[in-house]
């Protein structure tokens, strides 16, 4: 199971055996986007290929083959695309260890979706002064948004080496979407990581009292869906979450309403959060729809355990309060493991670290 901690630093792979725990750091962050894109530069010196700086691994010494390096350039330069526009809050970049620290100064991080100059024209986030040896520096670029991430050494001839790249950044738009929304009840709230479900607390999604209201969560990729745990206003109406319908899969027919039915909810308790299993069905979309009446649709918390599909290692999808920070993947439980001995027990909470 892969779990992602509140600050979003680093997956955690956990291995259970009988007898002990495993623990395996995967080298990647679910909010460095930059392992998401694609990556290029103006030239490679023999082996150090663009790619290396996205690798998930901060190794700063050149001859482990996990930095990238261009030729000794006029302007050299290095280029991420994401793919999609982003907004970009922090670039986190690990200078060479071994050789030549001061290469780096006077870099400048630009971000955009222009691809003038390869890139090199977007608007500037930071100017790199210097990284001391084998160190990691975050810059702050405070939302600046862009498909594009350029690191350049303007105005001298240099090799630019790039040991890692990290981004962490939120996808523009929205990955949630309901039919219609009442008040400041906006589809986010419902993956805000709070079950508070006093509706006053403004942590609850609400559509209008409008025929057939509808919640989708757009995970962007096909996971394979374990379980949907859904928490219900408790200071009013729980009633009319009854009869709510779960849809999971990749079509955007009838706004992904047609899709398969994972479950109907018969009833929730006021307050309570109920867990329904999907037993691995795939999907993108996951929505949440009242058919046939007229209704208002309050959800005060949606969360959704799965896997990416086709990979081996279950991720344990985190959304949680943190969907300022996770692109739009969509809803996280996180979840903190307790080891005593031989027993383990899941407590629903939220650390600083795992």
């Amino acid at each position: 199971v892969a779990i992602i901690n509140y600050n979003c630093n680093r997956f955690l792979l956990l291995s259970l055996s009988s007898y002990h725990i495993n623990a395996n750091i995967c080298n990647f962050s679910e909010t460095n986007v930059a392992r998401l894109g694609q990556v290029s530069q103006s030239s490679k010196y023999g082996n150090a290929k663009p790619e290396n700086a996205i690798d998930g691994n901060r190794a700063s010494n050149f001859n482990q083959g996990s930095c990238a390096c261009t030729n000794n350039n006029l302007n050299p330069w290095w280029r991420l695309d994401l793919l999609k526009t982003y907004k970009i809050n922090t670039v986190t970049i690990t200078n060479r260890q071994d050789c030549c620290p001061e290469r780096i100064n006077g870099a400048e991080i630009r971000i955009g979706n222009s691809l003038n100059d390869n890139g090199n024209a977007n608007p500037r986030c930071a100017v790199i002064s210097s990284i001391a040896p084998g160190a990691s520096q975050t810059f702050a670029c405070n939302g600046m948004e862009g498909r594009y991430i350029n690191i350049i050494i303007p105005g001298r001839t240099e090799y630019l080496t790039l040991c890692e790249v990290e981004v962490d950044g939120t996808l523009s738009g929205k990955s949630l979407s309901q039919s219609s929304t009442y008040g400041n009840a906006k589809p986010e709230n419902a993956i805000d990581g709070n079950r508070a479900s006093n509706y006053n607390q403004g942590s609850c999604a609400c559509t209008n009292n409008n025929l057939n209201p509808w919640w989708r969560l757009d995970l962007l990729k096909t996971y394979k869906i374990n379980t949907v745990t859904i928490t219900n206003r408790q200071d009013c109406c729980p009633e009319r979450i009854n009869g709510a319908e779960i849809r999971i899969g990749n079509s955007l027919n009838d706004n992904g309403n047609a899709n398969p039915r994972c479950a109907v909810i018969s009833s929730i308790a006021a307050g309570a959060s109920q867990t329904f299993a999907c037993n691995g069905m795939e999907g993108r979309y996951i929505n949440i729809i009242i058919p046939g009446r007229t209704e208002y649709l309050t959800l005060c918390e949606v969360e959704v355990d799965g896997t990416l599909s086709g990979k081996s290692c279950p991720i344990l999808l985190v959304c949680s309060g943190l969907n300022e920070h996770i692109m739009g993947f969509g809803v996280l439980l996180i979840t903190l493991m307790s080891l005593h001995k031989h027993h383990y027990s899941w407590e629903n909470r939220i650390p600083d670290t795992l």
